[in-house]
């Protein structure tokens, strides 16, 4: 787990390689057995589609607290108990926050 956190950081040195590039890349390499690698947590810094969905969660809005870490506190439960990796759980969270009042299929 720690080894995604190292990587994650040094990725940002890639030109043009942001937070989504860099969590979904190396979720990527760890799924297709390139990497033993896998997500360590939502790093939720510079992100908007899951930290809106992960605010309005945890507090019925999107902007304002609960601050990033303590979001990644108090859903880490929910993710254990529902037993999905960190990047299914950044997924459903960014795809719920554009419709979470009515369901709407993702095809990927």
């Amino acid at each position: 787990m720690e080894r995604f956190a190292a990587l994650y950081e040094s990725a940002a040195q890639v030109r043009r390689f942001g937070r989504i590039a860099r969590f979904d890349y190396l979720s990527m390499m760890g799924k297709l057995g390139l990497m033993d690698v896998e997500p360590d947590g939502l790093h939720l810094v510079g992100a908007s589609g899951p930290q809106y969905g992960a605010r309005l969660l945890l507090a019925g809005h999107f902007r304002g607290q609960p601050r990033n870490l303590e979001i990644e506190r108090r859903l880490a439960p929910l993710r254990d108990r529902l037993g999905i990796g960190y990047d299914v759980f950044e997924d459903a969270l960014c795809n719920w926050q554009k419709s979470p009042t009515s369901f709407v299929a993702f095809r990927g």
